[in-house]
């Protein structure tokens, strides 16, 4: 199993609230970047889950764009402030391949919790970074991390 997470593309600094805050042009150009490059990895996702903030749908949106209709379900639990542990116990159900749109520092804490069982040991993400994990069971510190990818050129890094 494969679960693909990106942080959403680069967005506003100000807006009415956090949530509230869209992509510049810049972030949706990267969030199709984004999807053109998950397009030519050939990665089959099952399902796309997303953070409600609209910086985040922005990003779904764009990278849907590229890979065409794929399930998809906005998830409260993947706010900026939400708990990594709370998410890993939702995750330990999952089955199939799955892409997870949200932000820093959730993204980051994720990728260490999964791979370390350590939520300070994840790796910086900047606006459309991505990082492909693999496992059996996606539980605390069961998952290799396969690549890091970060824009502008997407190039594998670990």
């Amino acid at each position: 199993m494969n679960i693909v997470i990106l942080r959403h593309g680069e967005a506003e600094t100000y807006a009415s609230s956090d949530a509230q805050r869209n992509l510049t042009d810049h972030g949706r150009k990267q969030a199709q970047q984004v999807g053109l490059c998950l397009k030519e990895l050939t990665i089959n996702f099952d399902q796309i889950w997303v953070s409600p903030y609209r910086r985040a749908q922005q990003t779904a949106d764009g990278v849907l764009s590229q890979l065409g209709s794929i399930a998809r379900e906005t998830d409260n639990s993947l706010t900026p402030e939400s708990s990594a542990s709370g998410l890993v116990d939702r995750l330990s159900t999952h089955n199939g391949d799955l892409l997870i749109v949200s932000h820093q520092p959730l993204v980051s804490t994720l990728v260490g919790l999964l791979v370390n069982a350590d939520q300070r040991s994840g790796p910086l993400m900047a606006p459309a970074s991505m990082a492909l994990l693999s496992a059996d069971v996606l539980l605390a510190g069961c998952c290799q991390l396969q690549w890091l990818r970060h824009a502008p050129t997407f190039e594998a890094v670990i």
